[in-house]
């Protein structure tokens, strides 16, 4: 069984700096979080996932960032 974590964060403005510092503010909650949950994960390792974007019903720009944790055997077999 897998679980998967992941945290949120708006994004003040179009400029590419609000962003990049809404991905590392995502990116260390999510750190965290694991890490209370019993997963040593660098933070390298979270930001090489990447992130998604988003928009509420509001017109606020969200990032997110997720990490899914697959226990041995969930993964799908190698061809």
């Amino acid at each position: 069984m897998s679980s998967t974590y992941d945290a949120s964060r708006p994004v003040e403005s179009d400029a590419p700096e609000a962003v990049n510092a809404a991905v590392r503010e995502a990116t260390r909650e999510l750190s965290e979080t694991l890490r209370r949950n019993g997963h040593e994960v660098a933070f390298e390792d979270i930001a090489r996932l990447g992130h998604t974007e988003s928009w509420d019903d509001e017109g606020q720009r969200w990032v997110q960032v997720t990490w899914t944790d697959e226990e041995p055997g969930d993964a799908a077999p190698e061809a």
